[in-house]
């Protein structure tokens, strides 16, 4: 029921924000230094279709449009581990990660562009922005992608205290679960800070993901900049790291994606990578590339 019930929370993420929000949401930071109001996790009650029958037909329409009906026997619990699909070991293989969304019309466009070559990456999503657009995260969940943790508000971890810090991770944890039916399972600490410091390594109570390829697309924003930051210097294991909340790394992802392919690597995403390989990911490390 796992992917069923991603659609369900997201149609129900959406229709609340559509109510509360109207169509003003745009990706933006907190003012500097301040961490932000972040919501105390609390469980999303879904109202029965006798209280919203409107909200209950819109459930099934999306339901339907976004995910294939599947056998109730078929379908994995939320615990159960997911079975890799089957690749060839021999071939070189890559992860795909996209930082800070996800936003309405870049996000949506990477995911076509995965789709439509039937490969997957990892987005390590701000929750802030998974509160805004929960439908992308559902439908990334859906396509197979990873959904990585990136903060709610994309805050220096070591500038935190404790308790902040720990709220910054697991508010985001207990949204993605509410949106997917699972957790997140990796964090990339932001503005790549934390992944040395013992404190942040301690309280962080999962394998910290970073990068061996800076594609540095937020700076740049120029797609045959990133393109090339990609192209010239790829090899197997490396995680790659770029921004779905920019359109010129869309347009980037356009070529970057079919390219690799052609090449014969495995867009796979992060966790899959680690574990076709036989390398195991603990919590309190940092990782920067499978191999």
């Amino acid at each position: 029921m796992r992917r069923i019930w991603a659609v369900v929370l997201a149609a129900c993420f959406l229709c609340g924000s559509l109510v509360g929000c109207g169509a003003q949401a745009v990706w933006q930071e907190a003012p500097a230094g301040q961490v932000g109001e972040i919501p105390t996790p609390t469980p999303t009650s879904v109202p029965t279709p006798a209280e919203t029958p409107s909200l209950a037909d819109a459930v099934q329409q999306v339901a339907e449009a976004m995910l294939p009906s599947e056998p109730e026997e078929a379908e994995a619990t939320p615990t159960d581990a997911p079975a890799l699909p089957e690749i060839d070991l021999e071939s070189p293989m890559v992860a795909l990660t996209f930082d800070d969304g996800p936003l309405s019309g870049s996000t949506d466009r990477i995911l076509n562009i995965l789709e439509q070559n039937g490969v997957v990456a990892t987005f390590f999503i701000q929750g802030k922005q998974a509160a805004l657009y929960p439908e992308l995260v559902a439908r990334a969940y859906g396509l197979g992608c990873q959904i990585g943790n990136h903060t709610y508000n994309h805050k220096d971890l070591t500038a935190l205290n404790d308790q902040d810090a720990l709220q910054q991770i697991e508010s985001v944890n207990e949204l993605v679960m509410q949106i997917t039916g699972a957790g997140c399972s990796l964090v990339r600490p932001p503005h790549g800070k934390g992944w040395r410091d013992s404190r942040v390594l301690e309280l962080v109570t999962y394998p910290l993901i970073m990068w061996s390829i800076d594609t540095k697309d937020w700076s740049t924003r120029n797609p045959t900049k990133t393109i090339a930051a990609v192209l010239d210097v790829v090899k197997d294991g490396d995680i790659i790291l770029m921004h779905d909340v920019y359109t010129e790394t869309a347009d980037a992802a356009e070529k970057i994606i079919p390219e690799l392919i052609a090449r014969g690597y495995k867009l796979v995403t992060v966790s899959e990578m680690f574990s076709y390989k036989g390398l195991e990911l603990s919590a309190g490390h940092a990782y920067r590339h499978a191999g």
